[in-house]
């Protein structure tokens, strides 16, 4: 295992720089895995360094506590997405990587399991984890309000409303596919944002 997370190497300050770069996104993406698969409470600081090949130590050199290092995993979520819609809005071609993951990740039950975990955490214990997440909840409506804009030739005059409602829609959803999967699966989510939003505002909400 990697105690040091970046080898000092005073003579090669770029690939130093590069190396603590790599580690931080390995870390991240170990991160990502152990806290889908184990959930907020089960995951530990010291079965993510396992699992990313570090010591905890490399991991408290990068995230000061396991609340910070689950932080870091939604900020990361939060710029994917919002960068394949920039990429979108300029008519950019995406990568299959950005794809994949763009399209995984908008129906991923795992991860929809975890996010409530650390709200219900939050809300029972920790106030100021609960202030954090709200502002990722406003980076995420204002990423939805802007596609809106971009991508409807007569958007609402509220799209940071609609923005708001949409991502509501979607995590109560989603808590209903958790309990009824059968009755509420893909097929009637499509049709239920079909209802709710007309058909310009729905082709904005599918994408998005």
């Amino acid at each position: 295992m990697h105690d040091d997370p970046a080898p000092a190497d005073v003579d090669q300050p770029t690939t130093r720089t590069a190396r603590q770069a790599q580690t931080r996104q390995t870390l991240l993406d170990s991160a990502f895995e152990v806290f889908v698969n184990r959930g907020f409470h089960g995951a530990s600081v010291d079965e993510i360094a396992r699992h990313a090949g570090y010591t905890k130590g490399a991991v408290y050199a990068n995230f000061a506590s396991k609340d910070e290092l689950f932080l870091a995993v939604v900020d990361r979520r939060i710029a994917q997405g919002a960068k394949i819609h920039q990429a979108e809005a300029r008519g950019e071609e995406l990568s299959e990587e950005d794809l994949r993951t763009f399209i995984e990740g908008r129906f991923q039950i795992r991860w929809a399991l975890l996010a409530f975990e650390a709200i219900l955490y939050a809300v029972r214990e920790r106030p100021d984890l609960m202030t954090e997440l709200g502002q990722r909840y406003q980076q995420i409506d204002a990423v939805g309000a802007r596609t809106l804009e971009e991508r409807l030739t007569d958007p609402p005059a509220r799209t940071d409303l609609v923005a708001i409602a949409q991502q509501a829609l979607h995590e109560g959803l989603m808590i209903r596919h958790l309990i009824e999967p059968e009755r509420i699966n893909h097929e009637v989510i499509e049709e239920i944002y079909e209802v709710v939003f007309d058909s310009e505002h729905q082709r904005a909400w599918q994408e998005f």
